[in-house]
């Protein structure tokens, strides 16, 4: 029987400890998302032996991790008071982002103290060939354009494990909710309300092993490393009187930064920033427009709250 491509499935689910998989079900754990990339990440070990006659020498291939990518809709769960989290809601805290709730009002995301923090298992099916992701941690690029709605690219690595017949599941449950568009953001930047297109937010983490002899695979664990959070933004030029973007970037002037993708109470998105500063500055234009081209650097202010999340 031939398989397809484009029928594919993901499953997520908070671990409770590193490694162990939690089973993830249809019911709960679905994830909407674009169609998902796989990639085996193994080393490849020469044999330099010598021998009496030319030609390859075979190499021995050592699976090391699995990674997965793939994009989901910037949504809320719909619920004006919202008693489940969004559906990403876990891909965040695979991400090193801890989950506060208030009951029946909100859900914030914001970077963990703890450097290595909770890790999930991901089932990813493509087509009858089921793939098992446990000890995930991984990082994201958040990004939206005016007029449309916002989205994720996810990236996670986990502990290696080789593929199995499996047929996928025909009862996956999403949430019905439809993403925002983004529009009436009242984005700003210190007190500026830019006039943007374009914001993009790329959350950095960086993903290391630790190796093991002691484990099945070699290694111990997937860990975040480090974190470098940065962003875009493409502000049309103003007087300089009203926004001066060289002489902010000249001085080192620290600033807030906030963005909201919707407006109905359960499927509103806001993001903020408590310390933003320019990493350069470029003209561009947009429809003959001028505008600037301005990458930022996101730093945190008095710990672990580079970036905000909050879903209500």
């Amino acid at each position: 029987m031939a398989l397809f491509k484009n029928r594919a499935l993901i499953l997520a689910k908070v671990e409770s400890n590193y490694g162990v998989d939690p089973v993830p079900v249809q019911a709960t754990n679905s994830i909407l998302c674009d169609l998902p990339e796989i990639e085996f990440v193994m080393k490849k070990m020469d044999r330099l032996n010598v021998k009496a006659f030319l030609g390859n020498r075979p190499v021995i291939n050592i699976g090391e991790a699995l990674k997965i990518t793939f994009s989901t809709e910037i949504r809320g769960c719909g619920d004006a008071t919202p008693s489940i989290p969004p559906e990403i809601g876990v891909l965040f805290v695979g991400c090193g982002m801890d989950e506060d709730v208030v009951a029946d009002t909100s859900y914030t995301y914001h970077p963990q103290d703890n450097i290595e923090g909770p890790s999930i298992t991901i089932y990813f099916w493509q087509h009858d060939i089921k793939h098992v992701l446990t000890g995930c941690r991984g990082t994201f690029s958040l990004e939206g354009k005016a007029g449309e709605y916002g989205k994720i690219k996810w990236e996670f690595t986990g502990l290696y494990a080789g593929p199995s017949d499996a047929s996928i599941p025909t009862d996956a449950v999403f949430n019905a909710t439809l993403p925002p568009a983004l529009k009436s953001a009242t984005f700003t930047l210190g007190a500026y309300a830019g006039v943007i297109e374009n914001f993009k937010l790329t959350f950095g983490n960086e993903v290391a092993k630790r190796p093991s002899v002691n484990a099945a695979t070699g290694f111990l664990a997937q860990f975040i490393k480090e974190r470098k959070v940065t962003a875009e933004i493409d502000p049309e030029a103003a007087a300089l009187s009203a926004f001066a973007p060289i002489t902010l970037l000249t001085a080192g002037t620290e600033q807030t930064m906030a963005i909201t993708f919707g407006s109905a109470a359960g499927n509103r998105v806001t993001l903020s920033c408590p310390k933003v500063v320019l990493d350069s500055v470029k003209y561009a234009e947009r429809e003959g427009i001028l505008t600037y081209s301005l990458p930022l650097l996101v730093c945190p202010s008095v710990g672990e709250d580079d970036v905000t999340l909050l879903f209500n």
